[in-house]
């Protein structure tokens, strides 16, 4: 099975008071093609007790977390290839995280969730 990861559509940063469009960037270009292996989860339940995600392949090159959650924060840690376990970011309630390594062997071996209290929910998409 060959698998293309991509996002479509564009980054525009707007002007609030004015209306005016002050950078508009494409993203057709950012694609990761010859994956073989993907998953998704559209709600899912994190606690403080931390959950190791199953990832389809190893290295995964295309990784998408939102943390869907009105209130609670969620803390994305990962490990990538040939490098060590580190926290990468905690996403705010509505925040999401985006990695697409277009590198071959490039991406990461292991991911790790943790919520700021119980039922912290999230979503992901996760390709390599």
């Amino acid at each position: 099975m060959a698998i293309q990861a991509s996002l479509s559509g564009y980054i525009q940063v707007t002007d609030s008071v004015t209306g005016t469009v002050a950078l508009q960037k494409a993203l057709s270009s950012l694609a990761n093609t010859g994956l073989t292996g993907f998953s998704e989860i559209n709600q899912g339940s994190y606690g403080t007790g931390g959950t190791d995600i199953t990832l389809p392949v190893s290295p995964a090159q295309f990784v998408y977390i939102k943390n869907t959650h009105g209130t609670q924060t969620l803390t994305v840690t990962w490990t990538p290839n040939g490098g060590s376990s580190n926290p990468v970011v905690t996403l705010e309630p509505g925040s999401a995280i985006i990695l697409m390594e277009a590198a071959a062997g490039g991406g990461i071996t292991a991911l790790h969730l943790v919520g700021s209290a119980s039922n912290t929910t999230a979503e992901f998409i996760i390709a390599g």
